[in-house]
């Protein structure tokens, strides 16, 4: 038994000399005709993996080229979404913010629809019950907004023709109102002019959506042009402008450079 395994072990080791003998024999003495060039084994083996080098360069170069995000997409896509513009280029850490503010405003401004529908309609109801109105429900704003101001028809129709706005009288039987008392007139425009505040605050909102998206996608754009460079940076903040009364009146946006 020990003798058989001796012989597969000369027999193994024979054939593991002669074949570590027959490879450096090809290295040495073997050539191979490439490109019109005669080359050794060792030579060709090193053309080979000095092309394969200088592909893997190329293709680098190529993904790195392609990796390029274009400006132009980013703001784009910014002014349609805040925020999507940076999820382009792979910068949700600042996309997120622009993201947030837009479903803040977008928010804000659903609010202030439900919450002026809310007031506007309680008031209307409120006046057919103590102002008899015929067939509330078609009447215009312009119609509303009077009988705040007149006791009654026959009051607002007086006005119009000292006035000589004889345009504007109403036909009595169409139009007809008459409250019940003054503190319910009055109690009734207090609730008509706070739905109409409530409707002017949408303003703010709208305003705020727009500006988001201008300055998410000023960002947006700056990002992707100065990726991969070392430059300033800019910082955009958007300013609420009010009248004196405290009403709207604009966005003002300031761009600031850090050097």
């Amino acid at each position: 038994m020990f003798r058989k395994l001796f012989y597969l072990l000369i027999i193994f080791s024979f054939c593991v000399t002669e074949s570590y003998s027959q490879e450096n024999d090809l290295n040495k003495k073997t050539h191979i005709e490439f490109n019109s060039k005669t080359y050794s084994n060792i030579e060709l083996k090193e053309k080979i993996l000095s092309s394969k080098n200088e592909n893997s360069g190329i293709e680098i170069n190529q993904n790195t080229a392609k990796s390029k995000k274009s400006p132009g997409l980013a703001l784009l896509f910014s002014l349609v979404l805040p925020g999507a513009g940076h999820y382009y280029l792979d910068r949700m850490d600042v996309g997120k913010y622009f993201l947030g503010a837009d479903a803040a405003g977008w928010l804000g401004l659903v609010s202030m629809n439900i919450y002026g529908d809310a007031i506007r309609d309680d008031s209307r109801s409120y006046s057919s019950t103590h102002a008899a109105i015929n067939d509330p429900n078609n009447k215009d704003d312009e119609f509303y907004k009077n009988i705040g101001s007149f006791n009654n028809v026959y009051e607002y129709n007086n006005d119009k023709l000292t006035r000589g706005e004889y345009s504007l009288l109403y036909n009595t039987q169409q139009n007809f109102w008459n409250w019940d008392n003054t503190d319910n007139r009055n109690f009734y425009e207090s609730q008509r002019k706070k739905s109409e505040r409530v409707y002017n605050n949408r303003i703010i909102f709208s305003s705020i959506l727009i500006a988001n998206r201008i300055v998410s996608g000023i960002s947006a754009f700056f990002i992707a042009n100065n990726t991969g460079k070392s430059s300033a940076a800019l910082n955009i903040s958007p300013e609420l402008l009010y009248k004196e009364d405290l009403t709207f009146d604009g966005v003002k946006l300031n761009f600031n450079r850090d050097f």
